[in-house]
């Protein structure tokens, strides 16, 4: 466990000097594997509605089987599909221009003590005018 307690974070300031990243495009793996799961088990549905039934295994089991192995092959397909256009679309590289932006931490007491010395002294604080609770009504309560 950290024996400090977090630190609040001051806001973040543009830095005058704009930078230079490079940027590629990247297929998203998991969505191109989550879908070949959905066609793989499309594939065994239309399979097994497609064949006459079985005289030793029902029409679930065969679907089961089916679909064990539709998941898989489409898993392996569509992430291989995924692999070939990260190779084909990430050859593109762009530079692309971007700010930098700096973040300073500093603690609590700092922060305090910073703002204290920037209230203006015109001797309303807190302590001499607390905050009023708000006004109740007893209607509705007959």
């Amino acid at each position: 466990m950290n024996p400090e307690p977090d630190r609040p974070v001051t806001p973040a300031r543009l830095s005058q000097e704009p930078g230079t990243v490079q940027v590629r495009r990247s297929p998203r793996y998991t969505n191109f594997m989550l879908l070949g799961a959905l066609v793989g088990a499309i594939a065994a549905f239309v399979l097994t509605l497609a064949f006459p039934e079985n005289p030793e295994f029902g029409r679930l089991q065969v679907f089961g089987f089916l679909l064990l192995i539709g998941l898989a092959v489409g898993v392996a397909l569509f992430g291989l599909l995924a692999i070939l256009l990260d190779r084909v679309v990430g050859r593109k590289v762009h530079n692309v221009r971007a700010d930098r932006l700096e973040v300073h931490e500093a603690r609590a007491d700092e922060t305090d003590a910073h703002t204290e010395t920037e209230l203006p002294a015109s001797g309303t604080s807190s302590e001499h005018n607390p905050p009023q609770p708000p006004p109740t009504t007893n209607e509705g309560n007959a």
